[in-house]
């Protein structure tokens, strides 16, 4: 792979590593800020990763919908006729 990538040219080079991976960042933007993973910073949300916030939100929404259901939704259990006359 590292002869290959040498004998691409610079660009190729630059976008290989010792171990034959790409350099590829998710969420990494050049210019901007540093972007951390949510286990690395878990108190300051506003350095996480995007698809990290994305599974927290997600995640939150299913825990609501799914709380949400169970307290407000669900079978409704009628009692048997003789308890009720009694």
């Amino acid at each position: 792979m590292r002869r290959i990538a040498q004998s691409l040219g610079p660009l190729a080079r630059r976008m290989t590593t010792p171990n034959g991976g790409g350099l590829r960042r998710y969420a990494a933007d050049a210019h901007g800020e540093v972007k951390y993973n949510c286990w690395e910073k878990p108190t300051q949300i506003a350095e996480w990763k995007e698809e990290h916030i994305v599974i927290a939100v997600l995640a939150g929404w299913g825990i609501g919908i799914s709380t949400a259901f169970k307290v407000f939704g669900g079978e409704k259990k009628e009692e048997p006729a003789a308890a009720a006359q009694a």
